[in-house]
């Protein structure tokens, strides 16, 4: 790991300045790791900046032309990529200040310092690798957001970009299937432009065009953030590995095995948070897909485990053993401890397998109505037709629930919810089982105790 980390110090473009590393000890090596950890923090935080700027600047100006300039400027959903961009933004504030002020500890040798700084990164890595993941769009719903949110104000800077000059908030701006005023985007082209019906097709086709290159600019924008945050990944474990080497790894172990609570704080906060977005955010779809339901639920329950978990973790750091009674005692907590474990793990690896397999669509969902799932899933308030009384026996509305959303619009959101459920799930299952690891060395640590006080 010194050679590869030492590479990578050497060969970075922005150390091609400065003086060349001779033998080079880890302490030099990690002080050049963390402020190239910095720079691509640099970046990253310009890059959410950038993104906020541009779609703040839409509602900056009054656009009398365009509906539903009440939408949301961030939606937070998990299917939403600008949220990954922001998320991942504000983590690389945290990871830049950590490292900035690691760098005087690492310098004077403080030991303390240095541990408190591996905590950081060892909490930062897995919130870095999942919004990471978020950022590659396997399923394509980046273009249905700009779809469904193309007429909206934090939009006009991407119309303005990609439309053609002077229709950016005029015929490029044409609402889907016409909005509420009109019966079909035709007749919106017909009577707000005064086109000729033979010429009905101009406004939609504009729309189309201008998407469809705003689609591929920004997908390079996202895959190419995403590689970023990936090269981050990489810094951020280089730097552990050489971080934990000069802490030595005997303290690195304590440390860890003495702050279980704190290395459960993730999982916990994680997993109450994704339990929550899929049962009770304005977007769930819980009432409509019944296996979502029952996946949250099983976010909730792993995250009472691992709340569970961190408490007796509390006690077994806080318990002393004086005599062979209190041993049993505390042999007996550490057992629970354990099958508290196992059914975390059992939880967590159910989360992920059911996530994976569908958005894998080794089984295609079965979307009876898919329609008034959209519903719930439109944030921009592009779906019409929502709130309309039907009946209740024959299922009749007198106006189509969402004809703005197909079905494999629906289908595209979903999988990318699956799909952010199955990355989460794996980091939840990589901390349960490095607790459980935990729990056998602590039953096998005190089996072995031999001294009784007097």
């Amino acid at each position: 790991m010194k050679r590869a980390s030492s590479s990578i110090v050497r060969t970075a473009p922005c150390f091609w300045w400065s003086k060349k590393l001779g033998i080079s000890t880890d302490r030099e090596i990690l002080l050049r790791l963390n402020l190239l950890c910095a720079f691509f923090c640099i970046i990253q935080i310009c890059i959410g900046v950038f993104l906020f700027v541009v779609k703040y600047k839409g509602y900056s100006g009054v656009d009398d032309n365009l509906e539903d300039e009440d939408k949301a400027l961030v939606s937070a959903e998990l299917w939403s990529l600008e949220l990954f961009v922001y998320c991942l933004s504000l983590v690389n504030i945290v990871l830049l200040a950590a490292s900035l002020l690691a760098q005087r500890a690492i310098r004077e040798v403080n030991l303390v310092g240095s541990v408190r700084y591996m905590w950081t990164l060892l909490w930062i890595a897995p919130l870095q690798i999942f919004f990471m993941i978020g950022l590659f769009d396997y399923y394509n719903v980046n273009n249905v957001h700009t779809e469904k949110w193309w007429d909206d104000p934090s939009m006009s800077s991407a119309r303005e970009i990609s439309c053609p000059e002077g229709t950016a908030h005029d015929e490029c701006a044409v609402p889907i299937l016409g909005g509420d005023d009109y019966d079909n985007e035709e007749e919106w082209c017909i009577y707000e432009y005064n086109v000729t019906r033979s010429n009905a097709t101009y406004c939609r086709d504009i729309r189309e065009g201008s998407q469809t290159e705003y689609n591929v600019a920004s997908y390079v924008f996202y895959t190419a953030n995403g590689i970023w945050a990936l090269l981050l990944v990489v810094l951020i474990w280089v730097t552990l590995c050489v971080l934990q080497a000069i802490i030595t790894l005997p303290i690195v172990q304590r440390s860890k095995e003495s702050n279980i609570p704190l290395w459960l704080t993730f999982p916990i906060i994680g997993c109450y948070s994704i339990g929550y977005l899929l049962l009770y955010s304005e977007s769930s779809v819980t009432s409509e897909f019944q296996d979502v339901y029952w996946i949250g639920l099983a976010y909730f329950l792993s995250g009472g485990a691992f709340t569970l978990a961190a408490i007796v973790g509390i006690f077994l750091k806080c318990y002393t053993v004086l005599n062979g009674r209190q041993r049993r005692i505390k042999q007996g907590v550490v057992v629970f401890f354990i099958l508290t474990i196992f059914v975390t793990v059992f939880a967590v690896a159910t989360i992920f397998t059911t996530s994976l397999i569908y958005s894998l669509n080794i089984i295609d969902f079965q979307l009876v109505s898919w329609r008034e799932i959209a519903c719930f899933l439109d944030s921009g308030g592009s779906c019409t037709g929502c709130d309309q009384a039907c009946s209740s026996t024959e299922g009749i509305c007198p106006e189509p629930i969402c004809p703005e959303w197909t079905e494999d619009d629906v289908k595209s959101v979903l999988q990318t919810i699956m799909k952010q459920s199955a990355t989460l799930a794996a980091i939840f299952l990589v901390y349960s089982l490095v607790t459980l690891r935990y729990g056998f060395v602590q039953f096998r640590h005190v089996s072995k105790y031999q001294i009784e006080y007097v």
